[in-house]
């Protein structure tokens, strides 16, 4: 098996998930429609993390050993925290705290997924090597920050949520952390790995 299962990410999985499902009781009881719905979508994204490391393992690429710690952690302070108790609203700064958080750890994610499955040829230098594996993971990085930025406009278009809380600026300011943090994170691995 290339990628265990972490006995501390599936012990906080199981936590965050029996909070949640209280929260979802709790709402669902007091016709909180909205709480209740975010509630089922939290229960069932908490398993993402495990399902994506399964699918790792049957397609026998790594991933970091904290990603379910990392993504469960993300998924409940993203879905219960910043949606349910509001703390997008609360916090200023919660929503781009999370896009750092996502930037730099797309960028880690692809460096590890293709740790295994890209090799330097002959001929090619180390350095440029180390400054195209960087450049990739910060384009996936880039891209998955985007499709996430699109994601939360679909939403508000076609189902009228509210994810996108500051029109343009909330989603200009979210790419422009995220891309700040997939750039400090890129650079840094091509400085420690270039030789």
């Amino acid at each position: 098996m290339y990628n265990k299962y972490s006995t501390r990410a599936l012990l906080a999985t199981l936590i965050f998930e029996v909070v949640i499902i209280y929260t979802g009781a709790k709402s669902y009881m007091a016709g909180q429609e909205k709480i209740f719905k975010l509630s089922i979508a939290a229960v069932f994204c908490l398993l993402v993390p495990f399902l994506l490391t399964h699918a790792a393992n049957k397609k026998k690429l790594t991933l970091p050993k904290s990603f379910q710690m990392i993504f469960s952690l993300f998924i409940f302070s993203s879905l219960y925290l910043g949606e349910i108790n509001k703390f997008y609203s609360k916090f200023w700064w919660f929503d781009l705290f999370l896009h750092f958080v996502s930037g730099w750890y797309a960028v880690v994610s692809f460096l590890f997924l293709i740790k295994k499955s890209i090799k330097n040829e002959q001929g090619t230098s180390q350095k440029r090597f180390e400054f195209i594996k960087s450049l990739s993971a910060f384009s996936f990085s880039v891209s998955l920050g985007t499709l996430w930025e699109m994601y939360e406009f679909s939403g508000d278009y076609l189902f009228g949520t509210e994810m996108v809380k500051g029109g343009l600026d909330d989603t200009a300011t979210d790419l422009l952390i995220m891309i700040a943090a997939a750039t400090a994170t890129s650079i840094y691995y091509y400085f420690k790995n270039r030789k």
